[in-house]
């Protein structure tokens, strides 16, 4: 089946490659659980789907067996990847600066986000899927590590964190607790927060004149995958993030890609749509993937759809199923997957 243009997907090359040596890991072993093919990582590698990226980390998990996965992880190096983001981030003043780098190009090229609140008294750093409630516990844990790492090795100072927290109960929670210095706490997102003073503690690492010389790499890396994307994916990857807090506006929406909603409405129309379709379109598409895949009950996925109520999801699903969400998702229900 082809796969759907609008849906997202993430690139996997040679920074799994490495990954893979790093933890002594067999790729084609890992790539087999997965049910993805042999080559994908060969020569630049892949893009695949958010579900076969999933499967990837999934598999990665049960291959490594390893309790530490995610602080083994959140620990390899970002510089043998020459990752122009990693670079601009280390070349930041602070912490707060160098995660709003991090954040600004994961918003704009990839389906995870960074979201950083500052406030007078801490930092807080949340790491989420713009598509689905959930990211794969591995990966989770490998993220909360790598932004205290990296705050570590950026200041040459042993940063521990006012509070970490995780969406789900961490295997070998007390080794983890060892590492960051402080309990993994239950949150509803993955998130570091650090105390104000660590999140402006200076970087050792700062260097404006390198900044310089990786801005326009990375600002030109964004630029490409603004341009490489057809109008109405990037609505619909928009309002993914823009529903939850029922912001479902065409001025709001063109707001976020920088354009007006004039220009936004005209490009549309020049691709064959228009933006109640596209609307409709994202709200169907990610109703049968939340009633599918998740535990959320209808009213829940309702409000993160943008609804008013349950009941006017009620109508839109009929429309789009002839049927019932509780009925669809009887019928359509995926069985559950283990993550590690």
């Amino acid at each position: 089946m082809a796969q759907d243009a609008a849906a997202p997907t993430v690139h996997v090359g040679k920074a799994w490659r490495l990954i893979f040596a790093d933890l002594g890991l067999d790729s084609q072993a890992v790539l087999r659980r997965a049910g993805l093919p042999s080559g994908l990582l060969d020569g630049d590698g892949s893009r695949i789907s958010l579900d076969a990226f999933y499967a990837l980390w999934e598999a990665m998990a049960e291959e490594a067996k390893d309790p530490q996965l995610g602080l083994r992880l959140g620990q390899i190096s970002s510089v043998e990847l020459f990752d122009p983001a990693f670079f601009a981030a280390m070349c930041a003043p602070d912490m707060n600066t160098a995660a709003r780098r991090l954040g600004d190009f994961k918003r704009l090229v990839g389906a995870f986000r960074l979201d950083v609140e500052a406030g007078p008294d801490a930092t807080t750093i949340s790491y989420r899927c713009k598509y689905r409630p959930e990211v794969p516990r591995t990966m989770a844990l490998a993220e909360t590590v790598f932004l205290v790492h990296f705050a570590r090795r950026a200041t040459r100072h042993p940063v521990i964190p006012t509070r970490v927290a995780l969406p789900f109960k961490v295997a070998g929670a007390e080794d983890y607790a060892d590492w960051f210095g402080c309990p993994v706490s239950t949150g509803e997102i993955a998130s570091v927060t650090l105390a104000a003073a660590d999140a402006r503690r200076p970087f050792l690492t700062h260097d404006d004149q390198m900044w310089e010389f990786f801005e326009p790499s990375l600002r030109r890396r964004m630029d490409e995958a603004r341009t490489g994307a057809s109008t109405r994916a990037r609505v619909e990857h928009a309002l993914a993030e823009l529903l939850p807090s029922g912001r479902t506006q065409i001025e709001e929406v063109a707001r976020e890609l920088a354009m007006s909603k004039r220009s936004l409405q005209r490009r549309l129309s020049e691709e064959g749509t228009t933006w109640i379709e596209v609307l409709n379109s994202a709200r169907e598409r990610l109703a049968r993937h939340y009633l599918g895949s998740t535990e959320l009950g209808v009213a829940e996925v309702s409000f993160l759809l943008g609804f008013e109520d349950p009941n006017s999801l009620f109508r839109a699903f009929q429309r789009w199923t002839g049927t019932t969400p509780e009925a669809w998702r009887a019928e359509n229900r995926k069985p559950a997957r283990l993550t590690a």
